[in-house]
């Protein structure tokens, strides 16, 4: 029980930290926001499976699936996104 709780704050205190960056990035044009705010919600989806479903549910993650899905990089990390729950699937 112990191991899990130092697990999930492990990636609550990465997302923290990639979050900071992220909004530094935002102020500062040199440093990039973008990935590091995609690797926050990446440690904020491993943190906590509520976030994890809340996440799933909204509309703006569906279209970034969606677009995800057509890039070559998105192979790594799919297993690790939850699925959109309201996308229609396609039967092709």
């Amino acid at each position: 029980m112990i191991v899990k709780t130092i697990h999930k704050t492990a990636w609550l205190t990465g997302g923290v930290l990639f979050l900071l960056l992220a909004l530094i990035g935002l102020l500062l044009p040199i440093i990039p926001q973008m990935p590091f705010f995609l690797i926050a919600v990446f440690c904020f989806v491993r943190c906590s499976p509520r976030f994890n479903a809340w996440l799933s549910r909204q509309h703006w993650f569906a279209r970034f699936h969606d677009w995800a899905e057509q890039k070559h990089w998105f192979g790594h990390i799919r297993e690790h996104l939850p699925h959109p729950k309201h996308k229609k699937h396609s039967s092709s």
